[in-house]
């Protein structure tokens, strides 16, 4: 990756708002809830993903540790261009409504994210600086699981822009059986349009300060090493940054529960993003559907290159195996096809990571099982954190965060900060948007905000939801969570 202290991209874009240099000394207006700078305390896993201005992608990962009162006081990070634990510090600040700064030093130098607390164990992020814009989470580590080692069965999905073996966007969803540092396992990839499912092996080294270790992902078909930097999140789950050199990459791992055997089953929505031959992060999709009896009925909306799809039919066929692979194929008619459209791998029943198929783009997300069957505008009626990134097709880069509130009755309020590349200031305040939302019975959910911002979410539960932002050019995407 280039550096990221490239010149900016023209434009003409300029938002609203104080103005401040790197995203601080921005200010929400009218902030609500019980948040204060003693929510953040403890170590926190983050990893973000996201671009410099010259349009580089750049994936960053590793571990900050907050003292509950402003300052960052140690923590390792790791990045697409330095993988060596490069020691954190830094400041943070948290406003009453969970909205907030955090400044650190890192394997790139200096940086300010904007977060959004969704509770004191979970951040929404986006990158605040003028140099670059990016998107991701931190979640609460849990301390007693950091010097162990990962045992289990843990499914897993990787994307990277650049891939480790080709230079050429990626995608990878498998399942590893990890035991003393070894793991063996299969998996599904979508290598610049080119599917295959080898079977693959792993090595872990024993994890180090805060969790950290390194390994290896071999693909028994071509012999392809792919090294990692691992962080553990708790016993269930880690995540992992691509270290080849010249490869962006990263991806999440969690431990494999329940009776994955049947597959899908029920009703899911699920979000995903990717890659097509235009540019990176040009395809975003959000939506809903049912699973039952090897069928899968549903609707969808998409953004592919700023073009959006609207409450497409989703009609395919599902067989699943032991180990909690379902593969996804077409229909014809009334029948089922041979031909391979998606491959889900089950985390729980109610959990699984997904990549497509297709040959037009490389895309991969997450489908999470519906908490209701039924859902109105009044599952709806409190504060939420919000986080959103992507791009425009200028292309502009452009990311969001804030809190978004559900009146229970229609009226929607967005209180946020976004970072707009072409304004070159970095993250700053529109101030106070506000609109109206309608919801669906199967959770599909329109909002539309001072009339020139709409987005469409599906609802996991009236906690979370997929978001997707549907105004033409736009392609920008992320997660709705009820602040607690």
């Amino acid at each position: 990756m280039q550096s990221r202290n490239l010149g900016f991209v023209l434009g003409l874009l300029a938002l609203a708002g104080t103005v401040a240099c790197g995203g601080r000394g921005v200010t929400l207006p009218n902030p609500t809830g019980n948040y204060s700078n003693a929510s953040l305390k403890g170590s926190y896993v983050y990893q973000i993903h996201g671009f410099d201005t010259a349009g580089n992608p750049f994936r960053e990962v590793g571990v900050f540790t907050a003292d509950g009162a402003g300052h960052i006081t140690d923590g390792s990070d790791d990045s697409s261009t330095s993988a060596v634990a490069t020691q954190v510090t830094g400041s943070y600040t948290v406003a009453q409504d969970g909205t907030g700064f955090i400044d650190i030093n890192t394997s790139f130098g200096a940086i300010s994210l904007a977060a959004t607390l969704a509770s004191s164990s979970k951040l929404q992020l986006i990158e605040a600086d003028n140099t670059a814009n990016a998107g991701g989470t931190a979640e609460l580590q849990t301390s007693s699981a950091i010097s162990g080692t990962l045992n289990g069965a843990f499914t897993f999905g990787l994307h990277q822009e650049i891939g480790a073996q080709s230079h050429a966007p990626a995608a990878e969803v498998g399942r590893l059986a990890i035991s003393g540092g070894s793991g063996s396992g299969s998996m599904d990839e979508n290598l610049a349009g080119v599917f295959s499912a080898p079977n693959v092996t792993a090595t872990l080294s024993a994890p180090a300060a805060f969790g950290r270790g390194t390994g290896t992902l071999v693909n028994s078909t071509t012999n392809f090493t792919t090294n990692f930097v691992y962080y553990i999140v708790d016993n269930s789950k880690f995540i992992l940054l691509v270290s080849n050199v010249n490869a962006v990459g990263s991806g999440t791992a969690e431990l494999q529960t329940g009776a994955v055997s049947s597959g899908l089953s029920g009703n899911y929505a699920f979000g995903s993003r990717g890659d097509d031959s235009t540019f990176y992060a040009r395809v975003a999709t959000v939506g809903e559907f049912n699973a039952a009896s090897g069928t899968i009925a549903g609707l969808e909306d998409s953004n592919q290159d700023g073009t959006i799809s609207s409450s497409m039919s989703l009609a395919s066929c599902y067989t699943a195996a032991a180990n909690g692979r379902v593969v996804v194929t077409s229909v014809l008619g009334s029948a089922c096809t041979s031909s391979v459209t998606q491959v889900f791998w089950m985390v729980n029943p109610a959990r699984a990571f997904f990549l497509n198929e297709g040959t037009s783009s490389v895309e991969d997300g997450t489908a999470d099982l519906q908490q209701s069957q039924t859902f109105s505008v009044s599952t709806f009626t409190q504060q939420y954190s919000l986080a959103m990134d992507g791009l425009d097709t200028i292309p502009e880069l452009l990311s969001r965060t804030g809190t978004l509130q559900f009146d229970g009755a229609g009226k929607l309020l967005l209180n946020e900060v976004v970072n707009a590349s072409n304004s070159g200031v970095g993250a700053q305040s529109p101030g106070i948007l506000s609109g109206s939302y309608t919801v669906a019975s199967n959770g599909r959910v329109v909002g539309t905000l001072n009339g020139n911002l709409d987005l469409v979410m599906y609802a996991v539960s009236g906690s979370q939801a997929y978001a997707l932002q549907t105004d033409p050019s736009f392609i920008t995407s992320g997660m709705v969570q009820l602040q607690q």
